[in-house]
């Protein structure tokens, strides 16, 4: 029996209402601040395409909208571009999930999966996911990113 390919999930809890925690995940000038310096551009309809742009409009990753319901579920074809390794790589997914715990509380759940291997955007997700994360909480609950996650890199 052949090994399951390879995913990646992750859930954080955040001290914020989905309304807040969705506005991070879509806004571009909040992303900005939490992924690596980019910014999301899309127009988050099923079947759109979307980019995360770095400077000079770099698409450091690209992919289409495969299912958006606003404030609970987000789902996207993720195509690296962020070095010569992870553009070889066939397009994956990326899932998050938001579910409201209480008024003031969000569990977000990521899942990212569709690899075909150990590839390097496998390789490079893992290790950037937690960081991107954990920098969006600390972006929502206190207004400023973690200081490392504004370099470059993955994810």
């Amino acid at each position: 029996m052949a090994d399951a390919p390879p995913q990646f999930s992750y859930e954080v809890y955040i001290a914020a209402p989905a309304a807040q925690v969705w506005n991070a995940l879509v806004d571009g000038e909040m992303t900005r601040k939490y992924v690596y310096g980019t910014r999301l551009r899309s127009s988050l309809k099923r079947g759109s395409r979307f980019a995360y742009l770095g400077e000079r409009d770099f698409e450091a990753v690209t992919g289409e909208i495969l299912e958006v319901e606003p404030e609970r579920r987000l789902v996207m074809s993720w195509e690296a571009h962020w070095d010569a390794d992870v553009s070889k790589d066939r397009a994956s997914r990326v899932s998050y999930e938001l579910a409201q715990v209480n008024p003031r509380t969000t569990r977000l759940a990521l899942r990212h999966d569709g690899f075909e291997g150990k590839t390097a955007t496998y390789t490079g997700s893992i290790d950037a996911w937690p960081v991107l994360m954990s920098s969006l909480k600390s972006l929502v609950e206190t207004g400023r990113p973690l200081e490392m996650a504004d370099g470059g890199g993955g994810g």
